[in-house]
């Protein structure tokens, strides 16, 4: 597979990987971890202190049991620490694994194009679009992210995906890479095992027919559930201790009242915490013991109330849920720290070209019809679009919608012959 690569397109990648690490140095020299992970390398040094996985609470003043984010970075840095090894090594070696996953998105986006008949030369200028697309090039991928590592491997599972569809048998390395993939993927960011969840779902519905193929993929999908249930069970364990309840982080009921009251956008609110903000005043008008309950309750109790909201509030619940389409498929993307950034002209020219050739396809253009495996290209589009609505619209799992932004307008364009005929086929 190397071999076959031109060497133009080795020195483009170098390029670009230099390029890569430039602004990921340049943009944090210090080597610092963002703030989600600063949180969690508190509870690992209180772990590793004899006071457990608690953080400090800046509004109580208190040590409380926290697991908000995900908890196996928490165990990562716990063993990281055991080493005696600086932290800024870890650093280094995250953004080291995540320009290595950069090429290798680059490497299957062009595989991806190539798979639907796309010519070589077509195909590698894809892949280029994508690595310097805003999102993948700046906007996250300049920073210390974990998408970083996640998103090229969603790229590598679909494909691999996609050609077990089209038949080709599912192989020992295969099946444990996708495993190895996915389980990585979703301990890193929780949210993912609804996208996986979708695309798999949504695999194994489309091999129905082809009998043959039912029971590896059938394996597969086994196999993964019990790689997952396995991978999990330590963080379960670990929460059930803490909070009495068996739950994967205690997220969800705040990002699910950040969703849906009277006061959000629909985006992330960068004030949602703030003692005397209004969002805040709002919560403590309606859940008026919130101080005395652990972070569990008060995730269940803000749960609780946006679904009041919702019951209470359906004209508004309606429009809140335009407004999250709109700005889930606006042109505009995520910085750390910046409640609205401009908008991206590529990001712009982007979704207008994603929606035509949807709506080409849809409406029949020329005989344009849905492919069967279209859908597992579209099917990170729908994860992220239906998290958003649930939540509200995240730009880091937007991030996972993106590279079928870029890639079905491709792939109708050649469907409409305008990239000419790629004789050697799939």
């Amino acid at each position: 597979m190397l071999r076959s690569i031109p060497r133009a397109i080795w020195a483009a990648a170098v390029l670009l990987l230099a390029l890569r690490l430039a602004l990921n140095l340049g943009l944090n020299p210090g080597l610092e971890w963002n703030y989600d992970e600063r949180r969690n390398g508190r509870i690992a040094d209180n772990y590793l202190a004899g006071r457990g996985y608690v953080s400090l609470d800046p509004e109580r003043k208190q040590l409380r049991p926290d697991s908000f984010h995900a908890s196996f970075p928490v165990f990562v840095y716990v063993a990281w620490s055991r080493t005696g090894l600086p932290r800024h090594y870890l650093t280094l070696l995250v953004y080291a694994a995540a320009a290595g996953c950069y090429l290798l998105g680059g490497l299957y986006v062009q595989r991806t194009l190539g798979y639907y008949g796309l010519r070589p030369k077509v195909a590698w200028a894809g892949a280029l679009l994508w690595a310097l697309s805003p999102g993948v090039i700046y906007y996250i991928g300049a920073f210390w992210w974990y998408e970083n590592l996640a998103l090229p491997l969603l790229i590598v599972v679909v494909y691999k995906l996609l050609r077990l569809h089209g038949g080709r048998p599912l192989r020992l390395p295969d099946a444990m890479l996708i495993i190895g993939a996915v389980v990585l993927s979703c301990l890193l960011r929780g949210y993912l095992l609804a996208v996986y969840g979708l695309l798999f779902a949504v695999w194994l519905l489309m091999l129905r027919r082809p009998a043959p193929l039912r029971p590896a993929a059938w394996g597969l999908g086994l196999g993964l559930l019990l790689a997952l249930g396995l991978a999990h069970t330590p963080i379960l364990l670990k929460n059930y201790r803490l909070f009495g309840a068996y739950v994967l982080s205690n997220q969800a009921g705040f990002e699910l009242l950040q969703g849906h009251n009277s006061i959000t956008q629909g985006r992330f609110m960068f004030d949602w915490d703030e003692r005397q903000g209004p969002f805040d005043q709002y919560v403590r008008a309606h859940i008026p013991q919130l101080d005395s309950l652990n972070q569990y309750q008060e995730s269940q109790a803000r749960a609780r109330l946006a679904r009041q909201w919702v019951a209470a509030h359906p004209q508004q619940e309606v429009q809140l849920l335009l407004r999250k389409t709109g700005l889930f498929f606006s042109p505009e993307n995520f910085v750390a720290d910046a409640p609205r950034t401009p908008w991206n002209l590529f990001t712009a020219l982007l979704l207008l070209a994603f929606g035509a050739a949807v709506l080409l396809t849809l409406f029949g253009y020329r005989g344009l019809r849905f492919q069967p495996h279209d859908w597992l290209l579209l099917t990170p589009v729908l994860a992220t679009w239906l998290l958003s609505l649930v939540f509200f619209v995240g730009f880091r799992w937007r991030f996972f919608a993106e590279p079928a932004w870029l890639l079905f307008p491709l792939v109708v364009a050649q469907r409409l012959g305008w990239f000419g005929r790629n004789t050697a086929g799939r």
